[in-house]
C-alpha cells in the first residue's frame, strides 16, 4: 500500500537537527536520529531530511508510517532499528495506535503517542 492513499493530520512539529540522513515516514528520537528497535521517538518525519538540516518532526496528531509486518487497527505499535514501525510487545514503549491495518510492510496512519 502506497503512503499517497493516506489522509493525515499533523498538529504539531518541532525542528531537530538531524543527526544523520532522515527518510520520510520513520520514527525519529529526541537526538535527531533514527529510532532504535523499541524506542521511545521524538515523532515521526513527514519528508526526507539531510544530516545537519534542521529536521522537521511532527509530534502530535495522525500520520503515516512505514511498518514492516502486519499491524492489526487499535494495536499499539513501537520502532524497529530502521524506525519503521511494528507492533508493540506489551513491555516495550508505545510511540502510536494503529488507524489502519496491513498485511505486511507498507504504510498505516497512527494516532501518535507523545
Amino acid at each position: 500500500m502506497s503512503v499517497n492513499n493516506k489522509t493525515y493530520q499533523p498538529l504539531q512539529a518541532i525542528s531537530i537537527r538531524a543527526k544523520e540522513d532522515l527518510p520520510a515516514f520513520r520514527f525519529i528520537s529526541h537526538l535527531g536520529t533514527i529510532c532504535t528497535d523499541g524506542a521511545k521517538s521524538l515523532g515521526i518525519t513527514e519528508v526526507d531530511w539531510l544530516k545537519d538540516e534542521m529536521a522537521s518532526v511532527i509530534t502530535l496528531g495522525t500520520m503515516p508510517i512505514e511498518t514492516i509486518t502486519s499491524i492489526n487497527i487499535g494495536d499499539n505499535v513501537t520502532s524497529t532499528n530502521d524506525g519503521k514501525a511494528r507492533k508493540a510487545n506489551s513491555n516495550e514503549q508505545i510511540n502510536g495506535r494503529a488507524l489502519d491495518s496491513t498485511d505486511g510492510s507498507g504504510y498505516i496512519r497512527i494516532l501518535i503517542v507523545p
